[in-house]
């Protein structure tokens, strides 16, 4: 750690901890708010002004210069490196300040900022880390607004890569908001509200009443559960009476495909693509609300002919011209933003190819006669294309025009299905005519569709046509992940990484973080279970999360509030830094969120050094004023994995370089192996791998770890190890399964080598040879464990016919039911062993010993098994219990306990049954 600045509320200065000299805070040698002078201004004078040789990506839920940003990350940060040649530098800067620092444009500090606390930690990095810190902050979503970092730099990064391209919107949040501004001699502002299916909220309620902070007035089509809602005071839902009057055209929910709303008190009109139904709150959805006087006031207009407190219905517009067309009218009526006098009658009818405004805005699209525009459109009911699959009920089309040295653009909303059919010209749905709809054209910049594009990203549309060239989107990620159909989706939903400070003395730092679709506390989910140690909380906090010194050494206290950092007196109110001390030392984390129950709908990041005089620094400031508050906090679990196989069935006591060997065919009792497991021949673990360490012609294999070798810190809820072996030699049916518990290996084709580390635990490897034709029964239950797959050589041409096993070389998970299975499949050989393979996935929710392995062997089972302090050894059920096997115990004459051992699995009572089980007996093991 190169250096560390803490502020308190209305300090001009600065207070700094080096953690090479940390024998306390020292002053900062000049105010903040100057541009010299003291470590904020030092540690970033390759960002806020050019430097040779110095490129940077830089973070900021609030960035600079950029209004209205919303995101659920609250992290701030830049990432530097060194691009000349042969150098490995690199810092890691993570702060607290708002819309700082602006870049390239000179150190201009925030004075509003002057009245809160704020801490800034800077920290030394090898160049080659900056992968290991995208990986973490991907997953806590932060919003890059500055990057120039050359490609070459980052060559083989993937994380980073992610993270410089924007992707972090694959995780969500699950509602956004952007703002953009309609172009005109007297701009509008316009703001898009999205949500994605992963959140379940109801739209009107939950995402736009709630930003609105306004009562609002729903026309819109309504099921029979959503009622209007009059209990707030100031945030109604007041349902708009059916049949209204658009003008002189009459309406009507029914009829009327248009879901629109108005606010009160106004000025605020917002096209809504959901209906106000119970379903959308499974569904993406999307809004875009303008605020805009004579526009809100043609809507309130309608909304107030015959208000209601419940009901709903839909409409057409258009911006600089907006169109409504009533049910059953052929001609619509036009509203135009800069002369919104009132609706205008629509010149012809909107069947007609041209004449009306429909038409005139779709012209460019719907025809071919002008190569200089072009334009995405989507639409949940696209033109040619039946029966497609989406919950995105969202319509529309962005334009721009790519004439060189031209900004323009527009973005049109509407509600019609199955149109405009793409330069085939104008086409009207002729069953639409019975129906009212909504057009809403706004004329934009085009530097201004990214933006748009992050919105209706996460109301996940289904894209129909795309002509616009990449040449015009360069540096737009979001409009190139719309444009690719991708979708918020992915887990992990926590992560971890290690790194090192680069320095004398390297200081470890790990990084945790979560996506919001995690649903953790952050402090007590993941610090605490990461830690395991009791931590000291400095942090603005609610009044819902408390406390918690119930169980011993895990124990949540929070720091008392006002305290004193080397003389400035600070307070949590004021303070904007978030930070933990662990007890017993030497651990100290900088959090990006608060202690309050919201952070568990977000996401998050820690930063947390190991070092102790940075440590002691911090504890002193705990030290003052301690309060220990008593209220709960959750075990730690952990994950333990295993792995096995037949002919041959290895066991290694823990702390034991030599194994016990146990053959099926010739079983009288385990044998001493003959040569350490270290040595890379001479002993059946060795023996089984041969032709995975090494090539071989015509041995082919696929492999599996939760802990795969030269992979770090991969996060995967399956605890399985193996690898599955085929023959592809002409006329040959031969293969092998191995289940084993040792992390990190088998490395493919590299070698033979043992893991130095895993000689003080115990390991168990089954090695079974079967018939090739018989890996697609295995697949099939491999695949509900999901486990993690690191190498795959089988050609495709041995597996034809497999559809289990190419899920699973696919990595492709069960989202379907059954999440339990049971396959069962015959050792080859003279006395062939039937062996039964049960499995279930993590939806299931099934405590595995007991549901699963108990229910189906209908037999007592004693377990070998690390356990919890939940799951109890169980008697109750006749023929039916669950024994726990006495730790000590003895392999032969190797001995063995359960805290070091890590393999898990029980033999049946009566026999003759032994299965090797994946995960402890643990709780856990229910997810």
């Amino acid at each position: 750690m190169e250096q560390e600045t803490k502020i308190g509320p209305n300090q001009p200065n600065g207070k700094v901890l080096i953690s090479t000299a940390a024998a306390n805070w020292a002053d900062g040698a000049a105010p903040l708010a100057n541009p010299a002078g003291h470590s904020f201004a030092g540690s970033l004078t390759g960002v806020v002004a050019n430097a040779p040789d110095i490129t940077f990506l830089a973070y900021n839920n609030v960035p600079p210069a950029v209004p209205n940003v919303q995101t659920k990350s609250n992290t701030k940060g830049v990432i530097i490196v060194s691009t000349a040649a042969r150098a490995n530098e690199g810092r890691w800067i993570v702060h607290t300040v708002p819309g700082f620092p602006a870049a390239k444009t000179g150190y201009n500090w925030p004075a509003a900022e002057n009245a809160k606390g704020h801490l800034l930690i800077c920290m030394t990095i090898a160049e080659t880390q900056i992968n290991a810190i995208a990986s973490s902050l991907i997953r806590a979503e932060p919003f890059v607004y500055y990057n120039d970092i050359p490609e070459s730099e980052i060559a083989g990064m993937g994380d980073f890569k992610k993270l410089a391209e924007g992707q972090t919107a694959t995780l969500p949040p699950f509602t956004i908001k952007q703002s953009i501004k309609i172009t005109a001699a007297a701009p509008i502002d316009v703001h898009i509200y999205s949500k994605s299916a992963k959140s379940r909220y109801e739209f009107y309620k939950k995402v736009i009443l709630k930003k609105l902070k306004k009562n609002i007035k729903v026309w819109s089509r309504r099921d029979n559960k959503l009622k209007g809602d009059c209990r707030v005071v100031e945030r109604n839902i007041r349902l708009i009476k059916s049949p209204a009057q658009i003008g002189d055209h009459a309406t009507n929910i029914e009829a009327d495909e248009s879901n629109w709303i108005v606010s009160e008190p106004g000025n605020i009109f917002c096209f809504m693509d959901k209906p106000y139904a119970k379903s959308q709150a499974a569904e993406p959805a999307m809004a875009v609300c303008i605020d805009q006087n004579a526009i809100f006031a043609r809507f309130d207009a309608i909304a107030a002919q015959t208000l209601q407190f419940h009901k709903t219905r839909n409409a057409r517009t258009k911006l600089v011209p907006e169109m409504q067309t009533g049910p059953a009218q052929n001609t619509g009526k036009l509203l135009a933003s800069d002369v919104p006098g009132n609706w205008e009658d629509g010149a012809r009818d909107v069947a007609q190819a041209n004449g009306h405004s429909f038409a005139a805005t779709l012209n460019d699209v719907v025809g071919n006669n002008n190569n200089d525009v072009k334009f995405l459109a989507y639409n949940n009911v696209p033109p040619g294309i039946p029966n497609v699959k989406t919950k995105s009920n969202g319509k529309g089309i962005i334009i721009i025009r790519t004439t060189v040295g031209q900004n323009d653009g527009a973005w049109i909303v509407h509600t019609v299905p199955g149109f405009p059919a793409a330069r085939t010209g104008y086409s009207w749905p002729a069953s639409e005519m019975a129906k009212g709809h909504l057009l809403i054209c706004m004329t934009i910049a085009k530097t201004q569709i990214n933006t748009i594009a992050a919105s209706l990203f996460r109301a996940e549309p289904f894209v129909y046509y795309n002509d616009i060239p990449e040449t015009e989107t360069a540096g737009m990620p979001d409009f190139k992940k719309l444009a690719e159909g991708q979708i918020p989706t992915i887990p992990p939903f926590t992560i971890s990484r290690a790194i090192k400070l680069t320095g004398a003395d390297a200081v470890p730092v790990h990084i945790y973080s979560k996506s919001a679709k995690s649903r953790y506390e952050m402090y007590k989910k993941v610090i605490l279970k990461g830690l395991k140690k009791t931590i000291k909380v400095w942090s603005r906090r609610d009044n819902k999360l408390k406390g918690d010194c119930r169980v011993p050494e895990r124990n949540i206290r929070l720091i008392k509030n006002p305290v004193e950092i080397a003389g400035h007196p600070t307070n949590v109110e004021a303070d904007e830094s978030n930070w933990i001390v662990s007890e017993p030392g030497n651990i100290f984390c900088f959090m990006d969120k608060p202690y309050a129950k919201s952070q568990a709908t977000e996401p998050a990041l820690a930063a947390c050094f190991d070092q102790a005089a940075i440590f002691a620094r911090f504890n002193t400031i705990a030290a003052q004023f301690l309060c220990f508050c008593y209220y709960q906090i959750t075990q730690i679990r952990k994950i333990l994995d295993a792995k096995i196989q037949m002919v041959q069935e290895t066991q290694i006591g823990p702390s034991q370089d030599m194994g016990k060997f146990l053959a099926s065919d010739a079983p009288a009792n385990w044998v001493n192996g003959a040569a350490a497991v270290t040595a890379d021949a001479g002993h059946s673990f060795a023996a089984a791998l041969n032709d995975v360490v090494r090539n071989h012609i015509n041995v082919k294999f696929f492999a599996y770890n939760n802990v795969p070798p030269g992979i770090p810190n991969v996060k995967t809820k399956s605890n399985g190890k193996g690898v599955i072996m085929i023959s592809t030699a002409v006329g040959v049916n031969d293969g092998a399964w191995i289940v084993h518990t040792v992390p990190g290996f088998p490395k493919a084709r590299t070698g033979y080598s043992w893991p130095a580390d895993e000689i003080a635990k115990g390991h168990l490897l089954i090695c079974m040879t079967i018939a090739e034709t018989q890996i697609n029964a295995i697949a099939a239950s491999l695949f509900r464990a999901e486990p993690f797959v690191y190498y795959n050589d089988i050609p495709e041409t041995e597996t034809a016919g497999m559809p289990d096993f190419k899920k699973l070389a696919e990595g492709q998970t069960p989202t379907t039911p059954p999440f339990t299975i049971s396959r069962t499949i015959k050792l080859t050989g003279a006395d062939a062993v039937p062996v039964h393979i049960y499995s279930k996935s993590a939806k299931s929710r099934y405590e595995f010993y007991k549901k699963v392995i108990l229910k189906k062997l209908t037999k007592t089972i004693k377990v070998w098994s690390r356990s919890d302090n939940k799951l109890k050894g169980d008697c109750r059920v006749i023929e039916r219990n669950i024994r726990l096997i006495k730790s000590p115990a003895q392999i032969g004459d190797h001995p063995t306990n359960i805290e070091a051992d890590e393999s898990n699995w029980i033999v049946s009572e009566p026999g003759n049954i032994f299965c090797f089980m994946d995960k402890p007996y643990a709780v856990t093991i229910q997810k």
